[in-house]
């Protein structure tokens, strides 16, 4: 069970409308959820285009780890959920890309597809967990 002292509010209006933390920080590791190609007024982005939806799902990725401390180097497994899987992959490019130019190793993955996500107009939604960088008083 999370404690309010482990969430870390990614987008305060879409988790208290739904009832759910978009990331917890437990025992050195922080888990991120549901990150979804939408924007500040949850409207998804890139309708019908796996490309844009894909580069929006990073840049939010992106802007969660930052605001936990983390950057794509700390990413070790994601899990994408995708109403397209043969979309997913022509734009795979894209998650390579995020992780080449951040100069991280890819993380362990898994790809599903599925029959819809919570948004119907979303192609992808993605579920990250990183480790959390370790304080430099405590090394």
């Amino acid at each position: 069970m999370a404690r309010w002292d482990q969430v870390v509010r990614i987008n305060r209006e879409a988790e208290e409308r739904f009832n759910l933390s978009a990331a917890v920080r437990s025992n050195g590791t922080l888990y991120l959820s549901g990150l979804t190609a939408i924007d500040e007024n949850m409207q998804v982005v890139g309708v019908g285009d796996m490309e844009s939806q894909v580069r929006q799902i990073y840049a939010r990725l992106e802007r969660a780890l930052a605001t936990c401390g983390c950057s794509p180097l700390h990413v070790v497994s994601e899990t994408v959920y995708t109403t397209d899987i043969e979309g997913l992959g022509q734009a795979a490019w894209i998650r390579d890309r995020f992780y080449e130019v951040a100069n991280a190793a890819p993380p362990a993955a898994t790809a599903v597809e599925v029959r819809r996500l919570f948004f119907p107009e979303a192609l992808i939604e993605l579920a990250v967990t990183a480790e959390l960088p370790v304080p430099a008083d405590t090394r």
